[in-house]
């Protein structure tokens, strides 16, 4: 870790105290996910196939598909959810109820691992209910659980994915929908992924989600709290993403973390009738 990460986290702590028990947790977690080193089998093999499945659309691996630790990543979702049933919380019932149900059935992991990766809301919702916990914090440890493996797969891996060539508004690496958007110095215009973290280039009058480039139906508004941070968003299908714009925005944290402390950018871009894609 990246003692960095943590600095960052406190740093962010400081400037937005409101957030500080959200960003205390995920502290928490953080150095949680650091203790964990996965052992991911990958082959690098024909890097035509790559160069094939980019030129298709295709992702060089499907959600479900992504090779992930199994044993690492279980045993991280037990220790996320032991840590988070030790914290007042109104759900911590709810919490150690799902710890109970982890070490009781030997596939509840599994299931609710393979369900999130397959976009299952359905059973999601259905594991979620069976402990009487939200089904966005069982995805949330989901989430967590699997970083690590993320991670490791995402360094193995990059260097085969030709950023410049992909055109699609979903990760070329696993699939999924960004959760964020920034504008570096040059004014490029970078995604984030929101399940791996990658990171990837992609016009900036244009909608990730329905490859909308009408201006007219394309438009975003300011932060009034702080420089450099905007929500775009299109009329064609409804959908907003938050952007960073690294131009004039000061000193900004890593996404995932502006990501945490930017929820009010989401209430807005709510009330004025815009919802983030289906996931």
């Amino acid at each position: 870790m990246s003692g960095e990460l943590l600095a960052q986290i406190d740093r962010v702590m400081q400037k937005r105290p409101i957030y500080r028990e959200a960003l205390s947790v995920y502290r928490e977690l953080a150095v949680l996910l650091e203790e964990v080193g996965p052992e991911i089998e990958y082959a690098s093999g024909d890097k035509k196939v790559g160069e094939i499945k980019a030129k298709e659309g295709f992702p060089l691996f499907s959600r479900e598909d992504l090779p992930v630790d199994l044993k690492a990543t279980s045993s991280l979702f037990t220790r996320v959810l032991d840590h988070l049933s030790s914290k007042k919380r109104e759900d911590r019932e709810a919490l150690e109820r799902a710890l109970g149900r982890v070490r009781t059935d030997g596939q509840w992991i599994e299931r609710a691992l393979s369900a999130f990766l397959a976009r299952d809301e359905g059973t999601i919702d259905a594991m979620a209910q069976e402990v009487s916990l939200d089904s966005t914090v069982l995805k949330f440890v989901t989430t967590m659980a699997l970083k690590p493996s993320l991670n490791t797969l995402k360094g193995l891996v990059s260097g085969a994915i030709q950023k410049g060539s992909w055109e699609y508004g979903y990760c070329p690496l696993c699939g999924s929908w960004p959760d964020m958007a920034y504008l570096d110095e040059q004014g490029t215009r970078m995604l984030h992924c929101e399940l791996c973290g990658f990171e990837w280039n992609y016009p900036r009058i244009k909608c990730p989600f329905c490859e909308n480039s009408d201006s007219r139906e394309l438009g975003y508004f300011m932060s009034q709290e702080e420089k450099g941070l905007r929500v775009d968003f299109c009329k064609k299908c409804n959908v907003y993403i938050k952007t960073i714009d690294l131009r004039v925005a000061e000193a900004p944290a890593p996404l995932e973390l502006e990501n945490l402390i930017t929820l009010h950018l989401d209430m807005l871009a709510h009330e004025q009738g815009f919802t983030t894609p289906s996931r």
